[in-house]
Formats: structure tokens, sequence, C-alpha cells
């Protein structure tokens, strides 16, 4: 069965959160076990189990290793089936709102905290912009510490936000760090991609 194409956004799931959980919300729901791909670091993959939902759609649960974070997703052809099940997944699991996670970036002062709070904003963000989020990981992207602009670039790549292009254009040329504009070199072109597949 083909992937739908719509996804609901990522919804990021609280450090209270059990695995167990997404099993009894399964099975709760009738969705049927469809497989799952394990983690494979060396080529970027990560843990991965996928769901069948009987109208047509998928759920999907992905342990992310660069955010350390855990989330789903909901899929379907039709927009609003995709998100009426990712509010049911909302209702019954404890996953971050984009305003929380915001709230956590803005009390986190020391490079490792920012970078991981970073990444999980970026991963659970809305799929539309959001001025405060833009601003915040506009901000991060000139940050003195390599790691949190990294954490920037990465954030960018989550939201896929075509708003960041040319701030990761621009981390490509000029940041003093290899290691950043190789892979702020890398989100433009995963944007662009993005952009003409969806036009």
């Amino acid at each position: 069965m083909p992937v739908p194409r719509h996804a609901s956004r990522n919804l990021l799931l609280r450090p209270s959160f059990e695995p167990p959980q997404v099993r009894a919300l399964a099975e709760d729901s009738g969705w049927r076990y469809a497989g799952q791909i394990d983690e494979d670091p060396e080529r970027g993959i990560f843990f991965e189990a996928r769901w069948d939902t009987a109208d047509g759609g998928t759920v999907h649960y992905i342990v992310d290793d660069v955010a350390d974070a855990a989330y789903l997703v909901a899929r379907h052809d039709d927009p609003l089936i995709a998100e009426q099940v990712a509010d049911r997944i909302v209702a019954a699991l404890p996953v971050w709102t984009p305003e929380a996670l915001l709230e956590v970036c803005y009390v986190k002062v020391y490079p490792a905290g920012w970078a991981k709070a970073l990444k999980q904003l970026g991963l659970g963000a809305p799929k539309q912009a959001d001025e405060q989020m833009v601003d915040h990981i506009k901000f991060s992207s000139e940050h003195q510490d390599a790691p949190v602009r990294m954490a920037a670039v990465w954030a960018m790549v989550y939201t896929e936000w075509p708003v960041f292009r040319d701030v990761l254009a621009g981390m490509a040329e000029k940041d003093p760090d290899p290691e950043v504009t190789a892979r702020a070199a890398r989100a433009v072109q995963e944007l662009d991609r993005a952009a003409s597949s969806a036009s």
C-alpha cells in the first residue's frame, strides 16, 4: 500500500510517554499493524512502525535520534481525515503542542539544552510558518556556538518552511563551521526538491 499524500504535523510525544500506549491506541482504534523499519544509523534511517487505518490512511511511529524524540504522524489522501486521526492521537497520548515546545526553547540558555529544544521545536512545528518560531530559529542560527547553529539548520529542515531558504543559503556560504555550511547547503537542496514536488 503506497503512503498517502497528506501528512499531519509531527505529533511529538512528551517524556512521560510509553511505547505500549501507541499499541493500545492502535488496537482501540482498529488500526492494522503493517510492519516496521529497523534503525540503521549508518544510513540515517530511524526506527519506524506503521499501522493502516480502516479508511485508507496510515499512522507512523518514528524514533528520531537526531532530535532525541519520538513522534507520530497521520497520513491520508484526504487532509481532513488525516487531521481527524491526528486529533484522536492528541486526545489519547501526551503530545507536545508547538506553543509548549517554543516555551521550552525560551528557558534553555545553555548550548546543549538550547540545541536539543531547537531541534524538537522544528520537529514538532505546525505545517504553516509561525512568526515567533521563525524569529527564534533565525536568532539561533546566529548563535556563537556551532552546535546551536547546526540545531537551527535541523529545525529549518524539519519545518520545511520556504521562509528559511534564504537563511540556509546564507549559512551555506558564510557560516564559520564547515559542518554547518555543508548541512545548510544540503538543506537548501532539500527545500528546493520539496518545493518542486509540491508544485
